[in-house]
């Protein structure tokens, strides 16, 4: 009762939302009793829009209404509770009000689906489904908590996300109107745009919003194969784990203790170096991520990234190579130069600031992580944009698993690499204000020999995932899921490994290599 003891004209709006919440799940509930009557195509179709709109309406609407919460995770801060116990509490209690919609929105699809085999993943699918939109949902309304302090970036989320809705809802009218002859006239109206929504289905089951509504339709022989809906499935699983993750870090960092620093202290903390800790690694990483924003040395590689995909889809296309094949080969090949192009030689890249590193006896370890975080926060952001584009080009969202597994081991494995090679081999580098592509010209430097020689190791950390790449590129199956987890192994290994030899390496030379950067 505590939800209505509020403005008049609030408590009504709140009512009405609750009938809106009642009315769609009944149609969606109802709704998919009638798609078990046609084709399993159509009904392929109709889930995966009307499914879509679903989950990101489940994303949007909070992100639009929910401004503050009534009981906040860190009012739990002074009783001693685990932070994963308060995020579970807080997921159980989400069912209790209008939570409890998304069970008849995750079981509807078993309605749907006449197919025995589409019957049996949709069953699968139901509790993903579920979590997935209690996830969104308690992930969104923490979202929109903040943006109560930033009114103008909330109402361009708001005007965004009315046109996302509003644009959503076209498609699944004109969807649903291709069997119902009382709206022939609805698609009567879209005929000049009728490829466009034919595929659109196809591009969404493709998204992390459409891809559990899509897995049911997968094992329709009619449609496709039920290796494919199972494989769909295990993507999904990796969603739900994402926003579980999500939701239990962000719990985690509301309850952790804060100890602010006085308001005139922290006025005089520069640039990058106020939002890293105040530790040896995160001091590092805030002047690295000064460089590679202002040097013109870092900033070399964006002028060259974003020249990467076109010179190569133009070298496949002249080479006649088939375009399914072409769109592989950017990525990776642009996050062997991230992760490379700069931290094989850091150290002399970095030469002004050594002399620091070694009168504080800075520790060799944090040095190589602090100069690592800026590689990785990059090579994440390409890897998010970059993997999705490059699966939509494919055409198939299998190639997800495997496309990650060799592009995780080059970025790991170039930090990794890179780390150790640049604290054991250094070579003379272009000095802080000249341009980027002057190279020294120093007597017996061997800066060749160490750049050929990183970048086969950082090839040679790949090798794994790349061979059962190659092996699901030939029989497909679970071959995939092992490049993934052969890349992420190899990766990782090969990160902590860099890091801690390059670490120990930097404390053991520490005099030669201030010598060499002083001289180069």
């Amino acid at each position: 009762m505590n939800g209505f003891r509020r403005p008049p004209l609030q408590a009504v709006g709140v009512a009405v939302s609750l009938l809106l919440g009642l009315g769609g799940a009944a149609f969606v509930w109802f709704g998919s009793f009638w798609l078990h009557q046609w084709d399993d195509l159509y009904v392929m179709r109709a889930t995966v829009v009307v499914g879509t709109w679903l989950s990101l309406a489940a994303v949007l609407i909070p992100l639009m209404a929910i401004r503050h919460t009534a009981i906040p995770p860190r009012a739990f801060l002074g009783y001693g509770l685990p932070p994963m116990a308060v995020a579970l509490a807080f997921l159980m209690f989400a069912l209790v009000g209008p939570g409890i919609l998304l069970v008849p929105l995750a079981i509807a699809p078993v309605n749907a689906w006449p197919d025995a085999a589409s019957v049996q993943v949709a069953w699968a699918a139901a509790p993903l489904l579920f979590l997935q939109g209690l996830l969104s949902i308690k992930l969104a309304r923490q979202a929109g908590v903040g943006l109560r302090r930033r009114p103008g970036l909330a109402a361009w989320v708001d005007f965004l996300s009315v046109l996302l809705l509003a644009v959503g809802a076209v498609v699944v009218v004109v969807i649903l109107a291709q069997r119902v002859p009382e709206l022939r006239w609805v698609v009567n109206l879209a005929r000049p745009f009728n490829e466009l929504f034919l595929q659109m289905p196809g591009w969404l089951a493709m998204t992390p919003f459409g891809m559990l509504w899509a897995a049911p339709g997968y094992a329709s022989s009619t449609v496709d194969t039920p290796a494919v809906a199972w494989q769909t499935l295990g993507a999904g699983v990796l969603v739900v784990l994402v926003l579980l993750v999500a939701w239990f870090a962000i719990v985690g960092y509301q309850l952790r203790p804060t100890y602010r620093l006085p308001a005139p202290r922290r006025t005089r903390v520069p640039g990058w170096f106020a939002h890293f800790p105040a530790t040896p690694a995160g001091a590092i990483a805030a002047r690295s991520v000064t460089y590679w924003m202002r040097d013109p040395r870092y900033r070399a590689v964006f002028t060259v990234l974003p020249a990467v995909p076109i010179l190569m889809l133009l070298v496949c296309w002249v080479g006649g190579v088939p375009a399914q094949a072409a769109v592989l080969v950017p990525l990776p090949v642009m996050t062997l130069l991230l992760s490379w192009s700069t931290l094989h030689n850091d150290v002399a890249y970095d030469n002004t600031a050594v002399w620091q590193h070694v009168a504080a006896q800075t520790p060799g370890v944090d040095d190589r992580r602090g100069r690592s975080v800026p590689v990785l926060a990059w090579g994440a952001l390409l890897l998010l944009v970059g993997i999705p584009l490059t699966v939509w080009g494919f055409g198939d969202l299998s190639l997800a698993a495997p496309l990650t597994g060799v592009c995780v081991a080059l970025l790991l494995g170039g930090v990794g690499v890179g780390s150790a090679y640049s604290a054991r081999f250094p070579y003379p580098a272009t000095r802080p204000g000249d341009p980027a592509w002057q190279a020294p010209q120093v007597a017996g430097s061997q800066g060749g020999v160490a750049q050929s020689m990183s970048v086969f190791l950082v090839l040679l950390v790949a090798v794994p995932p790349f061979a059962a790449a190659v092996m699901w590129w030939i029989e497909g199956g679970w071959w995939g899921w092992v490049a993934l987890a052969a890349g992420v192994a190899s990766g990782v290994v090969v990160y902590v490994v860099g890091t801690r030899g390059g670490g120990a390496s930097f404390d053991k030379r520490a005099p030669e290599l201030l010598a060499f950067t002083q001289r180069n």
